[in-house]
């Protein structure tokens, strides 16, 4: 499967890029995978255009494998959907090794059913080749940890294993009883598997199993369904529907979870009114989230517990529209049967008889619980250093200014006035008078939307503190970090204790600061004249209208919006400050493969370059996958 490079090297890239961000443009969008618009058949024209001098150019698979091995991958998703392509518009010899390597990257059954599901998105057919991966899955695993991730995962992404198999007509050999017991299980059910089988000593400890999984999914006690579950080590996907509102239930289940799914449920475990101060879910979740042998086996980041904490904070996540608008429906006939307490400024029930559809959102009005913000406080503490360290040299730009936190436009108070109200009549003015309608002294009333600043894709993180989080985790992390503010002159180094600062301590340091407006070269304008060494500059702000606040000659090089423009004309006494050519200088200068990072916390119409310059950049918004990125493009893993 291997060959020499001959690849184009822009081609290489692209397809780099969309494995690692899911675009194949020099920019991140946290908020696509919702959308799944990265995923339609005509998209990752790159691997296309690389097939039309070398129809047979088997190097985009090894870029697959190897983006799967190194392990810097965001989501699955990309590398499934890649390898899909690349088998819809190949020849019979990319088949056949794209087929060799879904089976060496799908080693789960979400994996396995998520390329499947891409497989039939763009109509590959089910051929030899596809029958023989599948084959090769289901024979390649030991009967025992086979039966135990087909229990675990049934079916996902609109495939199942019934479906799998029967389509691929696999067959196993006769003397492999064991798998022949699980495979026969997928297709026919316990019941007629055993008649098949008979009393074969080599399928008893399969059929046990495969029982006590069984007696959980149909068990109605949820008191019994706890105690197996604990006795034989369940995770949460082996719990069926009826028993997921049930508190004993969950307070079996958490201990099996890794870190990051119980980061992912905890908003799900209070809704359902389990996080009391006094219950004994919130004693279990805590005693799980301080827990140093769960931290270390996980690759939590800082950002992702504070994501969690904040969401927790403010009692949802950020939904998408349909859903809100769900939410928005349940919530008016959970009013129905509740009240509202003018002491505690509480919805309370006014029922005690749960009705099903409410037994989810039973304590969704209730206040999140103080001593599990608590417990996320630390637990930021305890992840700075749980990714490995780069060993890059960084130097981190901030924008600290007030907008960054508390509100939008150019750090002046700003309000939304509302709409007066439209007259019905001629005659109903002149009736109501100048009561009813505003003065040219009145000022009109103020509405409280778009009063603090918001993350996009995360509407419950503020810039400013997403921004210190992510420069804080590198700044402990790494030994060549150094970290700086904008400020009027260009940029100004601040000086935080990286073993014993926290989140309060940094923002007060950073906030104190001489702040200024944000130029966006002034931070590789000033390791050039300063004779400074930096591999990776990383500017992190709100969005790249800024520019609009500095001066017009100040503007050089910047389109509108703060985009990628041509620089100024000679001719003017204009200063070229596009950050972009101000790298390309420092990398003839200094640095000769420095690159560029530029976060866009609360705008999505980035444009640092237009795609034809290397090492450059841009983030759009925030998610729990940004260090990755960063950490990815750092060691070169986009080239």
């Amino acid at each position: 499967m291997t060959s020499p490079s001959t690849l184009n090297p822009t081609i290489r890239k692209r397809v780099t890029r969309y494995l690692h961000t899911g675009n194949e443009l020099p920019k991140y969008y946290p908020g696509c995978w919702e959308t799944h618009k990265y995923f339609l058949p005509e998209k990752l024209t790159a691997i296309d255009a690389g097939l039309i001098n070398e129809p047979n150019n088997l190097e985009i698979v090894n870029i697959i494998v190897k983006a799967y091995k190194d392990g810097w991958y965001t989501r699955f998703e990309t590398l499934a959907f890649a390898l899909a392509k690349f088998i819809s518009v190949g020849t019979d010899t990319i088949k056949e090794a794209c087929y060799k390597a879904a089976v060496e990257i799908c080693n789960t059954p979400e994996e396995l059913m998520m390329f499947n599901k891409f497989t039939r998105l763009l109509q590959i057919g089910n051929g030899r080749g596809w029958c023989r991966q599948i084959h090769e899955w289901y024979s390649r695993k030991e009967p025992m940890e086979l039966a135990k991730e087909i229990t675990r995962v049934r079916a996902r992404h609109g495939r199942s294993h019934k479906t799998l198999i029967r389509k691929s007509h696999a067959k196993y050999d006769e003397n492999d009883r064991a798998r022949n017991a699980v495979i026969k299980y997928v297709i026919h059910g316990l019941k007629r598997a055993k008649q098949l089988c008979g009393n074969d000593e080599s399928t008893k400890q399969i059929f046990d199993y495969i029982q006590k999984v069984e007696d959980v999914r149909h068990c109605e006690d949820p008191a019994h369904a706890a105690a197996m579950i604990i006795q034989h080590h369940f995770t949460l996907d082996h719990v069926p529907g009826h028993l997921m509102t049930s508190q004993e239930v969950w307070n079996a289940v958490l201990p099996e979870l890794p870190l990051s799914q119980l980061l992912s449920h905890i908003q799900r475990i209070h809704n359902m009114g389990f996080l009391a101060s006094d219950s004994d879910t919130s004693a279990i979740l805590i005693a799980q989230l301080s827990s140093q042998d769960l931290i270390k086996k996980s690759k939590v980041t800082a950002i992702e517990v504070y994501i969690t904490l904040c969401n927790y904070k403010k009692n949802s996540r950020p939904m998408s529209y349909a859903k809100a608008k769900v939410a928005q429906d349940k919530q008016t006939r959970r009013r129905a049967r509740q009240i509202f307490d003018t002491k505690t400024e509480r919805w309370e029930w006014t029922v005690t008889r749960r009705h099903p559809k409410e037994l989810k959102n039973w304590g969704i009005d209730q206040p999140p619980n103080p001593e599990v913000i608590a417990t996320l406080n630390k637990l930021i503490d305890h992840t700075w250093l749980l990714t490995p360290p780069t060993n890059v040299r960084y130097l981190i730009t901030l924008d600290m200014r007030h907008h960054m936190f508390k509100g939008r436009h150019f750090c002046k108070s700003y309000s939304v006035a509302k709409k007066p109200k439209k007259a019905a009549t001629a005659s109903s003015q002149s009736t109501s008078g100048a009561a009813g309608s505003n003065t040219e002294g009145e000022k009109p009333e103020a509405s409280k939307k778009h009063l603090y600043a918001e993350c996009f894709y995360n509407k419950s993180v503020t810039p400013g503190h997403a921004a210190i989080v992510l420069a804080m985790q590198l700044l402990k992390r790494e030994k060549n970090a150094k970290l700086a503010v904008f400020t009027e002159e260009g940029i100004q180094l601040v000086s935080i204790e990286r073993n014993f600062s926290n989140i309060e301590e940094a923002e007060f340091v950073l906030r104190k600061a001489n702040l200024g407006r944000v130029q966006l070269d002034a931070p590789i304008e000033w390791a050039a004249k300063n004779n400074q060494n930096f591999d990776v500059f990383i500017n992190m702000i709100d969005r790249p209208t800024r520019y609009m606040e500095l001066d017009r000659k100040a503007r050089g090089g910047r389109s509108c919006g703060g985009r990628y423009g041509t620089p100024p004309p000679p001719s003017k006494e204009i200063v070229d400050h596009c950050p972009v050519r101000a790298l390309e200088r420092y990398r003839t200068k200094a640095v000769s493969k420095a690159k560029l990072i530029v976060l866009s916390l609360a705008s999505h119409r980035a444009k640092t370059t237009d795609g034809s310059h290397e090492g450059v950049l841009d983030i759009i918004g925030i998610d729990e996958h940004v260090p990755k990125v960063m950490d990815a493009f750092a060691l070169g893993q986009f080239e």
